[in-house]
């Protein structure tokens, strides 16, 4: 992939703050000079995905959290990395908070980016770059649902091809958090990172999901209310 610097320098402050906690500041301060050399090199030896990918920001995420556990050689542990991860995302929460997945345009929103890159990856994007992501909407709970699959993941791949797959679930997990930031809720059955033959995105609302919960409760207590 093409080398870019945005994501790694975005989030460097929040991972120097977590290791600063964890160690001290010398050590914090030496781990990132090494991440931001080890960042530039994980990025530029991934595959080619295409630079004009909708959907190559997951990646160049991903790889700034990879960055300093290779960098550490593995001494810094998933629960550390992990801990990086939550913060960096809360240090933009103003940026998710803006979409709110209560509302129709904020569905909208969530799911814009997934359909640009599924007209985008075309057969002939697929010959070029295959080992990109594929996606679909093959089971999708009702008609209007902002519901997405993703069936094959480059991210699972190079770290499984790195030596660095016991990060994937942390990752996963991840997309948890950054719904529940633009009030919305992920149902999912299953991830690549865990052995299903996708990642599956069901997303509804926070209000949304909670009104149903109550009204299953209420239904579970009295039937007739039906």
């Amino acid at each position: 992939m093409k080398y870019n610097s945005f994501y790694f320098l975005l989030f460097k402050g929040q991972m120097k703050k977590v290791l600063i906690e964890k160690y001290d500041k010398a050590y914090a301060s030496e781990i990132i000079r090494r991440s931001k050399i080890t960042y530039r090199e994980l990025i530029e030896e991934a595959d080619d995905i295409g630079k004009d990918n909708p959907m190559a920001y997951n990646e160049m995420f991903a790889l700034a959290f990879v960055a300093p556990y290779i960098a550490s050689e593995k001494k810094i542990p998933p629960e550390t990395i992990q801990e990086m991860m939550r913060r960096s995302l809360y240090s933009v929460k103003w940026f998710f908070s803006l979409f709110d997945l209560n509302t129709k345009r904020g569905k909208k929103a969530n799911k814009k980016n997934i359909i640009k890159y599924y007209k985008w990856y075309t057969p002939e994007k697929e010959k070029l770059y295959p080992t990109s992501f594929k996606v679909d909407f093959e089971g999708q709970p009702y008609e209007g649902a902002c519901y997405y699959r993703i069936t094959r993941c480059p991210i699972c791949t190079y770290t499984k091809k790195l030596g660095v797959f016991e990060l994937m679930p942390l990752f996963c997990e991840l997309d948890h958090v950054m719904i529940s930031l633009q009030h919305g809720v992920l149902h999912r059955k299953g991830t690549i990172a865990k052995g299903a033959d996708c990642c599956d995105y069901f997303i509804t609302g926070d209000r949304e999901w909670n009104r149903k919960n109550l009204k299953c409760l209420l239904l579970e207590l009295d039937p007739f209310m039906s």
